[in-house]
């Protein structure tokens, strides 16, 4: 544990420290806190719950923690298992028959997810719905979010790996309430609120909307981000910095609202990982490594807000970081940063000689190419002597384990699996054994530079609106060579016909041209030109 004199000196430097942070990022209002297995060392709130008012935050201010809620939900499904409602193992379809979803790779998978699939983002699914989503939330209700889903396609099959996904967790949270008789939200406010002493904590909408101490979000590309999410499973909590230092505090002492050590390690035991593998995602909740510290916890962001909740669970540790803009990576930075004083960074241990294997040309040649992620590109190029692995701008010499796994030179204890191939042997994944981190072969035709004429929706480029503002465009691409997508992100994917109407690119996303207007990912396509 960390000695309290070293927390009382890191008390005072916080004072000082973060009303130049909340000035220099220019965030309208911030709530900082520190806690350990005793409950809130010290909490503070900076600015105001808005740049339109003058009412300061405090410490029992309201913020959305957007996907930091995964945490809650994930809570609330224990509970349901512990109290006999739920098993983390059986079919989802066990517990919502009705329920079914689209899959390129296997009938019926729906029969094969699980919760555990759900909570540890494995099952497949892509990030958003058709109805109610980060683009469009419009009217819609939890329920028809939840049944949208249905008319979704997976991105990979059943439990192969990890894809960060809104989906999966708001089914669990249908789940527990169709099991339980209960509304989510009243569910999550009996059964784990309540015991907890959360009185500033809730996910139904209508309470927090009634609260004139709540934060108001703020988005530079959304002028009136909403306030209702129908999305509740997945980032429907609006909580204080007070209660959640009482959350993070309640997992350091291993007791969370009757859930004792044995289940509550099933939240930080990352599922279906590589041989070895501890750093990912458990169930709900980040298992990550900074500086040589062990930390849990998660992150969130959207609607004009951002959010940091992480523990050093050795040392005992814990700090939330909560502000109402998301025009900066200030949180995650900053929590990280403030554990790493206090429990101090940890010296790289001496890395062990790389065991390599030589392969042939012919090998190397074969996984050269572009692998695309959730937030980097990695380009891996091949001479007939060495692979070289790029990423972020960083290339290191690719060091063969064995023909599929490798290391980088420079980083040994980081190695990657080349996973699944083609009938011509060509990869189509790229994943950590670190953090089951993917990316998706993107194979890509020779198209040349010029586009064809427009035709149906080809050659032709579309608008994202980000809940009625345009965010980024796409544009949609047919050539003599093949088929593709300039994805919101500036990547060209791949696309591959399934049907006549429907399409996936190489990160596994579909484009459904049969509805009005054409979707990629569920996200609906504006024609502008």
């Amino acid at each position: 544990m960390v000695a309290m004199a070293d927390v009382a000196a890191a008390i005072r430097r916080l004072e000082d420290v973060v009303p130049r942070l909340h000035a220099e990022y220019r965030i309208p209002g911030m709530a900082v806190g520190l806690c350990d297995i005793s409950g809130i060392l010290w909490s503070r709130g900076f600015g105001t719950t808005s740049a339109d008012t003058d009412q300061p935050v405090t410490t029992a201010t309201r913020f959305s923690i957007q996907s930091c809620s995964k945490m809650y939900t994930a809570l609330c499904v224990l509970l349901a298992v512990r109290q006999g409602l739920l098993d983390l193992d059986r079919p989802i379809t066990d517990y919502l028959p009705g329920f079914r979803v689209n899959s390129v790779f296997e009938d019926r998978p729906e029969l094969q997810i699980t919760l555990r699939h759900l909570l540890s983002h494995t099952a497949g699914f892509t990030h958003e719905a058709p109805e109610g989503s980060n683009f469009l939330v419009g009217r819609t209700s939890f329920a028809a979010h939840c049944a949208s889903i249905a008319n979704t396609w997976l991105r990979f099959p059943v439990g192969h790996h990890y894809e960060y996904s809104n989906l999966g967790i708001d089914l669990a949270a249908r789940v527990v309430q169709q099991v339980s008789g209960k509304r989510f939200e009243r569910f999550a406010q009996e059964e784990l609120f309540d015991p907890l002493g959360l009185e500033r904590t809730t996910f139904d909408h209508r309470v927090i909307s009634a609260d004139n101490e709540r934060a108001i979000g703020h988005d530079p590309d959304i002028p009136r981000p909403p306030l209702r999410m129908p999305m509740v499973g997945a980032g429907g909590v609006y909580t204080s910095i007070d209660d959640a230092c009482r959350f993070v505090s309640a997992h350091l002492r291993g007791q969370v609202a009757g859930l004792g050590p044995a289940e509550l390690a099933e939240l930080v035991t990352v599922p279906y990982g590589a041989p070895d593998q501890v750093l990912g995602y458990g169930l709900g909740t980040v298992v990550a490594e900074v500086d040589g510290i062990a930390i849990h916890g998660h992150s969130g962001g959207g609607f004009g807000f951002l959010s940091d909740m992480y523990w050093a669970p050795e040392a005992k540790l814990g700090i939330v970081v909560l502000t109402n803009s998301e025009d900066h990576d200030l949180p995650w930075r900053f929590a990280t940063g403030v554990i790493g004083d206090l429990v101090g960074r940890q010296p790289t241990s001496a890395q062990e000689p790389l065991p390599t294997v030589t392969i042939p040309p012919s090998t190397m040649h074969a996984v050269t190419g572009q692998y695309v992620g959730r937030f980097d590109v990695v380009d891996i190029t091949a001479t007939d002597e060495d692979c070289v692995f790029t990423r972020a701008g960083a290339s290191t010499c690719m060091r063969f384990i064995d023909p599929r796994t490798f290391a980088g030179e420079d980083r040994p204890s980081d190695r990657f699996a080349l996973r699944d191939a083609d009938q011509d042997g060509d990869p189509w994944y790229l994943t950590s054994l670190t953090d089951g981190t993917t990316w998706y072969r993107n194979a890509l035709p020779g198209m040349g530079t010029q586009d064809g004429p427009a035709d149906g929706p080809w050659n032709r480029t579309y608008a994202v609106r980000r809940n009625g503002t345009r965010v980024a465009t796409v544009r949609l691409r047919r050539g003599i060579g093949g088929t593709v997508i300039d994805d919101r992100y500036g990547n060209t994917l791949r696309l591959t016909r399934h049907r006549a109407d429907l399409y996936v690119s190489s990160t596994g996303e579909a484009l459904d041209l049969a509805r009005n207007p054409i979707t990629y990912a569920n996200i609906r396509l504006e024609r502008i030109s």
